[in-house]
């Protein structure tokens, strides 16, 4: 009898041990420098092939399959990665080496098309910031794609709104990509940024003082991609270090327990959008993985990568308006591959 109790007693001790055992995070081991190297390669050839089938079967330019690939594969070759160099180069031809070209894009309108008379025609494709972005992280580019490039800058400049803000269109967003207003003016900055030298013409210097005093008066959100955004549009700016250290400690006190990083919404776990993108930040402001912080969100990144060289995502597109009701998950898994792709390139390169 005293048997049976004490093996009934084992038995409820692992009834209510299991529960407290599931909470405790996953020990996610160190990588090797070698191990985030072949991650990066995996993630190459990963985002070359899901770009160009993109690019090919929608025809469309669109910010997730092409700008955000074209700049982490630049980022990857610059730091010593083999890139199909051919590929970047025949796919930024193909958008920026005219203005037909553009216009063929599906990210310009066409001035001979009707006007859009949904709302958001009165908006910016975010597909144009972020393409000038990215096609400026380029070694160099050819003087036909310098002048389409002029084109997005004055597309940019006519989209602003007065206050110096440009339009957002809560309903029709795909965050994380379009997160908010906010995130929006940052990229866009960023690309006003990349085009405006001291010969530019005034009105586009005057757009860019404008929407940075904008972004400066608004109200801080909570948003992990704000911060990020911060802290990014401040070291390209060339901040110093003690305007920008605020929001880096906000970032590294929002490290989870995994290692990773996750994006602004109670239920998401660690991620390689927002885990990539925070690494890349926090790489162009000094920080190397020397520092744990960086070695563990590299070991996340390396520990969940897919076998086909991108990163398991979680949608949160909402086009019938409910969230997180959109079921093709290539435009984030390939958004979050070309984030984790930037930081682990420039946390890990390679000896040229």
């Amino acid at each position: 009898m005293i048997r049976t109790l004490l093996f009934a007693s084992f038995l409820l001790g692992l009834c209510f041990s299991e529960p407290a055992l599931a909470d405790e995070p996953t020990t996610i081991p160190k990588a090797t420098t070698q191990q985030v190297h072949r991650t990066v390669d995996r993630a190459i050839g990963y985002l070359q092939t899901e770009s160009a089938s993109w690019l090919n079967t929608r025809k469309c330019a669109a910010c997730h399959h092409v700008p955000m690939p074209l700049w982490a594969l630049s980022e990857a070759d610059r730091q010593g990665f083999a890139i199909d160099k051919k590929f970047v180069a025949d796919t930024t031809e193909s958008l920026l080496g005219s203005k037909d070209q553009l216009l063929a894009s599906k990210i310009f309108l066409n001035p001979a098309d009707p006007p859009d008379p949904r709302p958001q025609g009165r908006g910016l494709n975010m597909g144009l910031p972020m393409l000038a972005i990215a096609v400026r992280s380029m070694p160099s580019l050819k003087e036909g794609q310098k002048q389409t490039l002029k084109l997005i800058t004055e597309e940019i400049v006519k989209k602003q709104q007065k206050d110096g803000s440009w339009e957002f269109f809560a309903t029709l967003r795909r965050p994380p990509i379009n997160e908010s207003q906010t995130t929006d003016a940052a990229w866009i900055i960023m690309a006003l940024e990349g085009e405006t030298g001291p010969d530019a013409p005034e009105s586009q210097r005057a757009a860019l003082a404008k929407a940075i005093a904008w972004l400066d008066a608004t109200k801080p959100s909570e948003l992990h991609q704000d911060k990020v955004l911060k802290l990014l549009m401040g070291v390209r700016s060339g901040r110093p270090r003690k305007a920008v250290q605020p929001t880096i400690d906000e970032l590294l006190a929002l490290q989870r327990a995994d290692g990773g990083w996750s994006q602004t919404v109670p239920q998401l776990k660690s991620d390689a959008f927002a885990t990539g993108q925070t690494l890349y930040a926090l790489s162009l402001a000094g920080y190397t993985a020397e520092r744990p912080e960086i070695q563990r969100g590299i070991d996340f990144l390396v520990a969940t990568q897919k076998p086909d060289g991108s990163w398991p995502m979680v949608s949160r597109s909402t086009p019938d308006g409910s969230p997180g009701s959109s079921k093709l998950l290539t435009p984030i898994t390939c958004a979050a591959s070309s984030w984790a792709t930037l930081g682990l390139a420039r946390l890990a390169p390679k000896e040229k």
